[in-house]
C-alpha cells in the first residue's frame, strides 16, 4: 500500500527546490544588474597634488582624469556626463572638461598649467562624446581644468563619469566615481 505521506513529501521537496531556484535567480539577477549599471572601466589616479599658494591669475590647473591603458585592446566608450566633487571650494573654482586625442610621441599630462603644450588636438567635452580608450599613443585621455575665481582653496576630490560601453561589454552603462585629489590654494 502506498503511504499517504509520499505525495506530500514530493510536493514539499518540489516547493523547497523551486524556492531555492527562484532565490538563486533573484540573486544572480541582482548581481548582474549591479555589474551592468556600475561599470569599472577606468582606474583612479592613485596620487595627490597640492599647489603652493598661487596668485589668482596663475592658479588654473589642468589635470588628467582618465589616462590611457597600460596594455590591452582599444575600446570605444561614449561619455554621457561629467560632474566634479569638491571637498572644499572656498576659491569658487569652476571645472571644464577636455578630451585630448593623442598623437604619436605625445605623453599624457599629469598636472600642468598649459595642456595645449602637451597635446596638439584638444576638444572641449560635449555630451555625448566618443572616447577612444586604448593604449598610448593610440588613445584619448580626459582632463579637467580647475579655474579658481577668488582667493581660497579648491580641493577637487573626484569626478563622476557617466558612460556607455560597446557591445563587447554588453552595452554596460552607468556612473563611475574616479578619485582625482587635486588641491589649489589661491592667495
Amino acid at each position: 500500500m502506498p503511504s499517504a505521506q509520499g505525495p506530500q513529501n514530493r510536493r514539499g521537496r518540489t516547493t523547497i527546490l523551486l524556492t531555492g531556484v527562484a532565490l538563486v535567480l533573484v540573486v544572480a539577477g541582482a548581481v548582474t544588474w549591479r555589474w551592468w549599471t556600475h561599470p569599472r572601466a577606468f582606474s583612479d589616479l592613485g596620487d595627490s597634488f597640492a599647489s603652493q599658494p598661487l596668485p589668482l591669475a596663475d592658479a588654473a590647473l589642468s589635470t588628467t582624469v582618465i589616462l590611457p591603458r597600460v596594455d590591452g585592446s582599444s575600446e570605444e566608450i561614449t561619455l554621457d556626463d561629467l560632474d566634479v566633487t569638491f571637498s572644499s571650494n572656498t576659491a569658487e573654482a569652476e571645472a571644464t572638461f577636455w578630451v585630448c586625442h593623442m598623437a604619436t610621441g605625445e605623453e599624457p599630462i599629469l598636472a600642468v598649467e598649459q595642456p595645449d603644450a602637451s597635446c596638439s588636438d584638444i576638444e572641449a567635452f560635449k555630451s555625448p562624446m566618443r572616447f577612444e580608450y586604448g593604449s598610448a599613443p593610440d588613445s584619448d585621455y580626459l582632463f579637467v581644468t580647475i579655474t579658481p575665481t577668488k582667493q581660497g582653496v579648491a580641493h577637487l576630490e573626484s569626478v563622476d563619469v557617466e558612460y556607455r560601453r560597446s557591445g563587447g561589454h554588453l552595452y554596460q552603462r552607468g556612473t563611475q566615481a574616479i578619485r582625482v585629489d587635486r588641491m589649489i590654494t589661491v592667495r
